[in-house]
């Protein structure tokens, strides 16, 4: 018995209760765990899950036990493949490891999470620390579905019995968490913040199935007894959590969950008792909010205004709103915060919050507002007292995120302090530039432009002097100086070119490349700048690097630059560009150029992607975790440029197919679908000569071009010059059937029988074409679409008698 009728078998056995059936799905599920105490043939061990998952349920703690031991030691072991795959095997580990066993382990404990809920809850919350990202994510997914509330389970609708279990698991899981100590709470910080958010959740789904839909239900969380005291009890196990941890993005985070408890979903009136547990939440959250708001870092009281702010926007209750303003009392009073918020606050609240926030005065005034405010604060620097402004600056600057989008106005005004007092500015580089690495490209801006570049100059100097591999922030700010400073030290950014060749840090390469083709428009430096750049490609191109094109696809002067490049130096920048590991629209910009000149260079360039890949390409994007692909889905701005020469793109791609017509549709077809996503009449001409004029390559090189573009219309024309010149009895005929078949993507059950009844119509006219072969081939042809159709039309009809057989319906 093979292994999925053994599956099904016990599928039939677990919905019996005799003594033979407890019998046969004991010795399964024993069989399954001696697999995973100690086996290591990985098909064994899939098979052991996939039992588990059918018969779990009649063993839940055993099973729960033996996953939970699984899954803990499941990396240690060196897992078996069958002998069957032969030289695949280490590529099949890459996609059937013991990371993949964890997950799938990870479906079965989420399938019995009502059944041993605190026994999975620890489970889960192990695994959401695992190191592996993808068992990170399905533990997290599990411990988000273990907490929120289901309608079925919740009501016991679609059940035989008809009862369901209310808030029993919420309530469990609750339990589990608060008799954990705090060393236990602290480690798996982001699975518990999910199975909070998922208790304080306000809406309930599930969803039902028949042979025809899926049914998705949604409801507002009523607020009963036990959901109340689930609410109450996660608020007081968040601010506990709270208390425990000192980084701001744990806080933030603990902050962001909190919030949650504020949320309401109205899916129609909303009654007295639910209003009543939304406000009670709320305002024990916001009392919260003003007690820790006093003595809080700046980007967490940040976080704590905007939050409360939209609390008292969506709020209807009195209470909420007038405990919110007790919250924005406190930080108003914080003048500390008042600046930063100016200079930083990229999620303050600004304005009045009785209005609304479409009104002109909020939604617009804000940011005007901190421009004009960064410029008055800036003015009064030397009175406040420069000791006072460097602790700061220093302060603002520890601001935590990932996007420097989020620092406009804080640039500005640095640029604007640098300007204005350069002495400080100067001095604030020297003592504290390391604090202020990821601002040092507006100060840098306002003093090279000031009265004292001279001193700045040795600054920078020394910087590029003692620069050492992986500690090369400084020399990349210094370099992106010039892309917005009135003039280029050509000399300095040549020694950051240097030093940066000399460190191999393509980071900084990729800038001073850049810089010398973006600020090539002043005449005086643009050879100068040319020179820089080409050395800086050359040695990105070693150090198999073409992101540079990212910095500069919207630079009107680069594109300036490259259309005046020589063939030679053209060749150059194609050979770099052949290291990306997708043709994205950022490329593409940039290879439009080349094109609008010389679009045989780029044909080239894109036939080498497709016959000739890089080796150094491929592993770098497989170590980035990017997908490599030698061609686009669609060409954006390349298509017509190169479509305009349709005879030499035809003829390149013949000389490729010439050499290697292997896999032809997915490489040089692809590169023509792409190019001609359509038959223009002169790349239709081409190919009718190729055809009327070619031998037998020619005549299987374009029926293989035919399968590239799903049976359209529009290839009629020229598979008729096909079969006109195909004798009878060729293999290439029946090419030309696949190519005029194919359909491209159906719906509906009976799409694929609609598609062929379609395609026959297409070509009913061919039956009165003057030449015998044509007339003969679609004869054969649309007696075998007929048969398809029928054939099609019968597997519908018998695929829905059987879905609704499954389902019970008539």
């Amino acid at each position: 018995m093979d292994s999925s009728t053994r599956i099904k078998v016990l599928g039939r056995l677990a919905q019996s209760s005799t003594p033979a059936a407890d019998e046969a799905i004991g010795r399964a599920c024993e069989q399954a765990f001696a697999a995973l105490a100690e086996g290591s043939e990985y098909d064994t061990l899939e098979f052991s899950m996939d039992v588990l998952a059918t018969v779990g349920s009649r063993r839940s703690k055993e099973v729960v036990s033996a996953i939970d031991n699984f899954i803990r030691s499941a990396e240690a072991r060196h897992l078996v493949y069958s002998n069957e795959y032969g030289a695949m095997v280490e590529m099949l580990a890459k996609y059937r490891n013991a990371y993949t066993l964890i997950s799938k382990s990870i479906e079965v404990l989420s399938g019995l999470r009502y059944l041993e809920t605190p026994a999975v809850v620890d489970t889960l919350l192990w695994a959401s620390t695992h190191a592996e990202e993808s068992v990170r994510k399905d533990a997290t997914s599990a411990l988000r579905s273990l907490a929120k509330y289901n309608l079925s389970v919740y009501y016991g609708q679609g059940t035989e019995s008809g009862r369901g279990i209310g808030a029993a698991p919420q309530l469990l899981v609750v339990d589990t968490l608060e008799k954990k100590s705090e060393e236990e709470l602290k480690t798996p910080l982001r699975g518990i913040l999910t199975l909070l958010e998922g208790l304080l959740s306000t809406s309930m789904e599930s969803s039902s199935w028949s042979s025809t839909a899926v049914t998705l239900n949604r409801a507002t969380t009523p607020a009963d007894d036990d959901i109340v005291a689930v609410r109450q009890r996660s608020i007081t196990l968040l601010k506990k959590l709270y208390g425990l941890f000192e980084t701001k993005s744990q806080k933030l985070s603990i902050i962001r969950t909190l919030n949650s408890a504020a949320r309401t979903q109205i899916m129609g009136a909303m009654d007295k008792a639910y209003a009543d547990m939304i406000s009670a939440n709320t305002q024990e959250v916001l009392v919260f909010f003003a007690h820790i708001v006093k003595d809080e870092d700046l980007q967490i009281v940040q976080k704590l205004e905007h939050d409360s702010y939209w609390i008292y926007y969506h709020s209807q209750s009195e209470h909420v709103r007038s405990t919110a303003l007790e919250v924005k009392a406190v930080i108003d009073a914080n003048e500390e915060y008042a600046i930063y918020k100016a200079l930083v606050g990229f999620e303050g609240v600004f304005g009045d919050w009785s209005k609304s926030t479409r009104d002109e005065s909020f939604a617009l005034g804000s940011q005007d507002f901190r421009v004009s405010e960064a410029r008055v604060i800036a003015s009064r620097i030397a009175d406040e007292g420069f000791d006072i402004w460097r602790r700061r600056i220093l302060t603002f600057a520890k601001t935590e995120s990932n996007d420097l989008a989020t620092f406009p106005v804080f640039y500005e005004f640095l640029a604007e302090v640098a300007s204005s007092y350069p002495v400080f500015a100067l001095d604030l580089l020297i003592k504290d530039s390391d604090a202020l690495s990821k601002f040092l490209i507006p100060i840098l801006r306002g003093l090279w432009d000031s009265e004292k570049r001279d001193e700045l100059l040795p600054l920078i100097q020394r910087w590029v002097q003692q620069a050492r591999p992986e500690e090369t922030n400084f020399l990349y700010a210094c370099a992106k100086l010039f892309l917005s400073t009135k003039d280029v030290d050509v000399e300095l950014l040549g020694q950051l070119l240097d030093k940066a060749i000399e460190l191999k840090d393509a980071f900084v390469l990729r800038q001073v490349a850049s810089v010398a083709i973006a600020r090539s428009a002043t005449n005086e430096v643009r050879g100068e700048l040319k020179v820089l750049f080409l050395r800086a490609l050359s040695r990105l191109t070693e150090l198999k690097d073409a992101n540079w094109v990212r910095e500069i696809w919207f630079q009107k002067d680069a594109k300036e630059m490259i259309a005046e490049f020589s063939p030679k130096e053209r060749s150059e920048v194609l050979k770099n560009l052949q290291l990306l590991p997708q043709i994205d629209y950022q490329a593409e910009e940039v290879l439009s150029v080349i094109a609008e000149r010389e679009p045989r260079d780029v044909v080239e360039f894109l036939c080498a992607r497709l016959y000739e890949p890089d080796e150094h390409a491929t592993a770098l994007a497989e170590r980035e975790g990017v997908a490599h692909e030698e061609l686009p889905f669609q060409f954006h701005t390349l298509q017509d440029p190169l479509s305009s020469d349709p005879k030499m793109v035809v003829q390149k791609v013949l000389d490729c197919y010439r050499k290697d017509s292997s896999l032809f549709e997915f490489r040089g077809a692809k590169l023509l679908q792409v190019i001609f996503p359509q038959f223009s009449e002169t790349f239709q001409e081409a190919l009718v000569r190729l055809v009327r004029e070619g031998g037998d390559t020619e005549l299987e090189f374009v029926a293989d071009i035919l399968r590239a573009y799903n049976g359209e219309t529009f290839i009629h024309p020229v598979a008729r010059e096909l079969i006109k010149r195909l004798p009878p009895g060729s293999p290439l005929l029946t090419e030309v059937e696949i190519a005029l078949q194919s359909t491209g993507v159906v719906s509906g059950e009976y799409g694929m029988a609609e598609a062929y009844e379609r395609k026959r119509l297409e070509v009913l006219d061919w039956l009165q074409d003057p030449d015998d072969r044509i007339r003969t081939f679609a004869v054969k042809y649309i007696s075998e679409l007929e048969v398809m159709r029928d054939s099609e039309r019968a597997r519908a009809e018998e695929s829905i008698a059987l879905r609704k057989f499954n389902h019970g319906e008539k």
